[in-house]
């Protein structure tokens, strides 16, 4: 088996079948789709089963796997890695939805280039529109040897449903893997990217990224909030446990600074209260004098600055219309 494509699946009936489709169709005849049910509470898994029928070729390379009760994304991921037997795997979000060539022009390039990773670019998608984007700085090599550092760096995003990973590299005892739904690719991808030998990319945008505005990490419910909040401290732990494990902390510590720091914005809709205003302050609080002052990982720019000092001033609420707007919105790592 080539490869291994991994989709986890909870609530996402109203996207299930575009994303099944495009895996169904892919030009790669060697695959297997592995799809795994976290015990989701709509109609998911029935319209999995209706668009399964269209591709009766197909029905013997698919698996699916039932969890009994929700465990969230990381598990979810880890289980259907677990089950699948492909050289290589692709993990994929079921409300997004990929290319039909995806998986035979990032395999080819694996062989090709006897890589272990191999990135490609994607379209942030809203349903109607689609924008070209990608996670490779331009001027990067051919092979992608600058990529690896920045990814741990936090410089850029650390997606892992634009890559295919070698089967060996995850497989390895050493990869931790993440928990509940927030920070896991950071957790995966980042050690994707540190244990694998050869990085490459294919420069075309395969995968179709679905900006969601409805999704769980763009609500501003306080029960949400603090929810998500916790699932991304354990996430943040972890990945900080693996440099940790590899005595690499100093060398990435600029995503040390930018990971801490993305934890504690996570509250930043609720900072109009002190309660919260202090939740904020005490998470890592190290970070703060960083995030005025700088050190030698991280310099704040003025923008940054002017959000921190509305944080800590508790104007950051009050003010939070103009602040992010993009004449004084710091860059996306920074949130």
């Amino acid at each position: 088996m080539k490869v291994s494509l991994v989709v986890s699946i909870y609530n996402t009936a109203q996207y299930i079948e575009q994303c099944v489709r495009s895996l169904a169709e892919q030009t790669l005849e060697d695959i297997e789709i592995v799809l795994v049910n976290d015990a989701t509470q709509d109609e998911s898994m029935a319209i999995v089963e209706k668009t399964l029928a269209d591709y009766p070729q197909r029905r013997h390379q698919v698996q699916i796997v039932n969890h009994e009760r929700n465990l969230g994304l990381g598990k979810t991921r880890r289980d259907g890695f677990a089950v699948s037997k492909g050289d290589y795997v692709i993990f994929v979000d079921s409300d997004d939805f990929a290319d039909t060539r995806m998986a035979e022009l990032l395999y080819n390039k694996a062989v090709d280039s006897s890589a272990d990773l191999v990135i490609c670019g994607f379209y942030r998608y809203n349903g109607t529109k689609r924008v070209p984007d990608t996670i490779v700085p331009h001027g990067s090599s051919e092979t992608g040897d600058n990529i690896r550092d920045d990814i741990i760096n936090r410089r850029v995003s650390p997606f892992i449903w634009c890559r295919l990973i070698k089967r060996e590299v995850l497989a390895d005892r050493r990869i931790l893997w993440p928990v509940g739904n927030l920070g896991d690719d950071t957790v995966i991808g980042s050690q994707e990217a540190y244990y694998a030998k050869t990085i490459s990319y294919v420069d075309k945008p395969l995968y179709y990224y679905r900006y969601n505005i409805d999704s769980i990490t763009k609500r501003r419910d306080e029960k949400i909030i603090l929810n998500n909040y916790n699932s991304f401290k354990k996430n943040v732990e972890i990945y900080l446990q693996f440099l940790e494990q590899e005595g690499i902390t100093e060398k990435y510590g600029r995503g040390v600074v930018i990971n801490k720091l993305r934890l504690k914005n996570r509250v930043l809709p609720l900072t109009d209260s002190f309660q919260y205003r202090k939740l904020w302050w005490n998470t890592y609080p190290e970070i703060n004098k960083v995030l005025l002052f700088g050190n030698k990982y991280y310099k704040p720019s003025y923008r940054e600055w002017l959000w921190v000092s509305a944080i800590m001033t508790g104007y950051y609420c009050r003010y939070r219309r103009k602040l992010e707007k993009k004449k004084y919105r710091p860059s996306d790592e920074w949130l």
